[in-house]
């Protein structure tokens, strides 16, 4: 076999290697037949970095997200509308970059809370749009809200949501009970 296939092969393994569509033991298999035991490895520690700064990236990114949902919600004087709008466009980048990750079978968890906030906010906001900022169905939107983080931590096997929605519940029951209903207003 000429050298020119030699190397469409090698490149061709090494592409299924990268993307995990044959095990790495065949991979190393077949490029060790191929290149007759001369292949040069390429070391794991590289592509590790890779991942770990994209990783950072993305993490960064969901980080400005709930950044400007923050700005959005709260420091801007948006109509509710428009607001809502907003907080749309982001929970479909959210959606899109989970089914992303989904299909890399990559760690959702930064997603899954980046989603848990914006879910959050939009229940304070609204709150405030269609009762007036009234406390107590504030304290039953974001108990129920808290429940839903426990299920799913529950369903998805994320310790994560259950022990932020059992803080939440436990923080809402103590302050609904003390009677500090003016904590949950940042305005």
């Amino acid at each position: 076999m000429n050298d020119s296939r030699k190397k469409v092969i090698l490149k061709e393994i090494n592409f299924w290697k990268q993307n995990n569509m044959l095990p790495e033991q065949y991979c190393n298999y077949l490029i060790a037949l191929y290149s007759e035991g001369d292949a040069q490895q390429q070391p794991k520690i590289k592509k590790r970095n890779m991942i770990y700064s994209n990783e950072l990236l993305f993490s960064l990114l969901y980080l400005i997200i709930i950044a400007i949902a923050i700005v959005i919600t709260y420091i801007t004087d948006f109509l509710f509308g428009l607001q809502t709008l907003f907080l749309s466009i982001l929970g479909v980048i959210l959606l899109l970059s989970l089914y992303y990750y989904r299909r890399k079978k990559k760690n959702q968890l930064v997603i899954n809370i980046t989603g848990a906030f914006l879910v959050l906010l939009y229940t304070v906001q609204l709150n405030e749009a269609f009762f007036e900022n009234n406390a107590s169905t504030l304290y039953i939107m974001l108990f129920v809200n808290c429940l839903v983080w426990i299920v799913i931590g529950i369903w998805r096997k994320q310790p994560f949501f259950i022990i932020a929605g059992a803080i939440a519940i436990t923080a809402l029951l103590f302050l609904f009970f003390s009677g500090d209903k003016f904590l949950f207003y940042l305005r």
